[in-house]
């Protein structure tokens, strides 16, 4: 059997438009990152999740991209091929909402040797990885509201604890020798540590998102996708 890299992500919006925060995290290892904007919308903060989810995981292995928005699957799933045909309008002939994310994600994908899935999953689940993104994406969120968005920041991947911790007390010592807060940081469910906030892009915005619909479909069984 094929391992499946599966992803939750998760955009958050303080307004429409209004700051953004955006995060992702990994199912296998609890490898995550979050960042946002200082302004956008609820579809461009999940656009953008899903976006920097694929992002960071390229190379062979199937990837499914699962986000409690479905705005932002049906667009990565349905929308984005039809736009693309359509020279990026719409059926009504409008621009594409987020054009600049919806394209750099069909980039994403198409550029990817792996194949990618999106799954929509309901906001309120019983699961900590979703939860996690959640809570990330509401703490990148607030910081760009506050105007600390622009802290450089990083993700800790699988180093050992020795160095994970002095990693995190020589950015907390950075924060406060800056005048700024001490960066906090908090571990993922058996996963390392993110600190800070980044922000990889700024994401435009576009149609309110039609998160939680109660017509979602199915979830789909992750062995049939791939």
């Amino acid at each position: 059997m094929v391992a499946v890299i599966i992803l939750s992500t998760h955009g958050d919006a303080l307004g429409d438009p209004g700051a953004i925060g955006w995060a992702w995290i990994d199912h296998t290892d609890g490898n995550f990152d979050s960042g946002g904007a200082a302004s956008g919308t609820d579809q461009s903060a999940g656009l953008t999740a899903v976006l920097r989810a694929i992002e960071a995981h390229p190379g062979d292995e199937p990837l499914l991209v699962e986000s409690g928005s479905q705005q932002a699957i049906r667009v990565a799933s349905e929308w984005l091929p039809v736009w693309k045909a359509n020279g990026w309008r719409t059926a009504a002939d409008e621009a594409v909402p987020d054009a600049d994310i919806v394209r750099a994600l069909d980039d994403a994908v198409t550029t990817r040797t792996g194949p990618v899935r999106f799954r929509h999953v309901r906001g309120h689940i019983d699961s900590p990885f979703h939860e996690r993104a959640r809570h990330l994406a509401e703490l990148s969120a607030a910081d760009w509201s506050a105007g600390r968005g622009d802290l450089d920041g990083f993700l800790i991947g699988n180093m050992p604890p020795a160095a994970q911790a002095a990693e995190l007390a020589r950015a907390s010592a950075d924060g406060v020798n800056a005048g700024t807060p001490p960066v906090t940081a908090g571990p993922a469910p058996d996963g390392p540590a993110r600190v800070a906030a980044r922000d990889h892009r700024a994401a435009g915005p576009g149609a309110p998102d039609a998160r939680q619909g109660e017509d979602s479909p199915a979830p789909w069984e992750s062995a049939t996708l791939f």
